[in-house]
């Protein structure tokens, strides 16, 4: 798919190509900035280095003179001293600062050396004076001692042209950032892709979902890198509980059409017979009666979330059971049961918190309604799961009556007399979770029903 410019720069291919150039150019610049200064200053260090070798070459040819008390040859070591315009000039003055010798590379030009250093002093000069390149000069005072035991005070100077070494910098700093751009320009086509061949999983996680959109898909698939796994898990859980509470929302719909026809029937007939006695009154009241607990048990159903865990906080069991014993105790508190509450310290279920206290309430309900004296509830947990297992003794429930209610698609009005709504809905609300309801016989002599619940993210993986 062809990203236009703006959404190409709005993708995060773009942010990172473009935060890899910022950075790659700043950082380039101060290396530039760094090797240019670095070069600069080497250079400098070398012109001086060559001024202090010129001036102790000539100091040694240097020569009495009958009349100007000191003289050089015109035949220097080095032979640039001898070409015009060479780069490299010296020069010699006496104590009053008239020019006694030149190189002949000076042709007929002077250098005006400023005042003379003392003897014994050494001063770097720089050069810019009209008919001269830029230029850097070397001073030194000279004290010579001749054969009668005069002593003569000269004043010696050596100059070099920077040109040369002014185009050596500048085509070194073009090397440098020709360089230095192609190794940046190699970095971003590089990166780009190893950005391409890195984001792949995430077009491929993109394309599902578009699919999945589409009705083309049902649930993203294939090898995600483990930074995505997490994110396809959940989505996936996210799917999976979105396509399975539309089916639940059907069939509680169609549940509840089908079981309001009956009660509407009966309810029909008696309203139409005008003879009523009180027999129709009470066979109309059970009628609605029976819609009623139709309506409440599906609205129950429908309610339960089965949430895919995404933004669900844990939610601590303890004080949930608790709060349901305290309620329990107070409406059954004539028959005067006694609870035994033992759960596991730090127990927490990672769902919503009404789908847990309607499960947890509908089992405690049950045992206190058919409990005789005694009621015990047990919670634990452990990566996620939790199980909550409650046992009363009251007269149970028949392997029969259990095999009907455990029995898939079972209907309210077909459940376990008693039991039926309330643990139909629990059983509605475990599978949502991917947990399961189990019934059993209690060591009390009653019913002991046993819940499991998965952690909400892992439903759907």
């Amino acid at each position: 798919m062809t990203l236009s410019p703006r959404r190409w720069l709005e993708s995060l291919r773009a942010r990172v190509l473009l935060a890899v150039s910022g950075v790659l150019v700043v950082l380039f610049g101060i290396t530039i900035i760094g090797l240019d200064i670095t070069f600069q200053r080497s250079t400098g260090r070398a012109v001086d280095a060559l001024l202090d070798a010129q001036m102790l070459g000539l100091i040694a040819l240097a020569e009495p003179h009958p009349e100007l008390g000191l003289s050089l040859p015109d035949q220097t070591a080095d032979p640039r001293f001898n070409v015009a315009d060479s780069g490299l000039y010296a020069a010699l003055w006496n104590a009053a600062g008239q020019r006694i010798w030149q190189s002949l590379s000076l042709l007929d030009r002077e250098i005006d050396p400023g005042p003379l250093p003392a003897p014994g002093e050494r001063r770097y000069v720089a050069i810019d004076l009209p008919g001269f390149p830029p230029g850097r000069g070397l001073l030194m005072g000279i004290s010579w001692e001749f054969a009668d035991g005069k002593i003569g005070t000269f004043a010696l100077g050596t100059a070099v042209s920077l040109a040369p070494y002014a185009e050596r910098q500048r085509s070194f700093r073009r090397n440098l950032i020709g360089w230095f751009g192609g190794v940046t320009l190699t970095m971003l086509v590089v990166i780009a892709g190893l950005l391409r061949r890195v984001l792949r999983p995430v077009g491929s996680l993109e394309r599902q979902v578009r699919e999945v959109e589409a009705g083309q898909r049902a649930q993203l698939a294939g090898s995600f890198p483990s930074e995505l796994q997490g994110l396809a898990r959940n989505l996936n859980a996210l799917i999976d509980t979105e396509r399975r509470r539309q089916v639940r929302y059907r069939n509680t719909l169609d549940d509840l059409a089908h079981s309001l026809k009956t009660p509407l029937a009966v309810m029909r007939t008696l309203l139409s017979d005008t003879q009523q006695d009180k027999a129709s009154h009470e066979d109309l009241m059970q009628a609605v009666n029976s819609m009623e607990e139709r309506v409440t048990y599906q609205l129950r159903r429908a309610r339960a979330s089965g949430t895919t865990g995404l933004g669900t906080a844990p939610v601590p069991v303890g004080p949930i059971l608790e709060d349901l014993k305290l309620t329990l105790d107070k409406v059954y508190r004539d028959k005067g049961i006694r609870t035994d509450l033992h759960v596991q310290p730090g127990t927490a279920f990672m769902g919503d918190r009404g789908d847990f206290t309607e499960v947890a309430g509908n089992i405690m309900e049950n045992a206190y309604k058919y409990g005789k004296r005694r009621v015990h509830v047990e919670a634990a947990g452990s990566d996620g799961m939790v199980r909550l297992t409650v046992e009363d003794d009251g007269p149970g429930i028949s392997a029969a009556d259990v095999e009907l209610l455990l029995q898939r698609g079972t209907r309210a009005d077909e459940s376990v007399p008693g039991y039926g709504i309330g643990l139909a809905v629990v059983k509605e609300i475990a599978e949502l979770y991917g947990g399961r309801l189990d019934v059993k016989r209690a060591e009390l002599g009653g019913a002991r029903i046993e819940l499991e619940l998965r952690r909400a993210s892992s439903v759907a993986s």
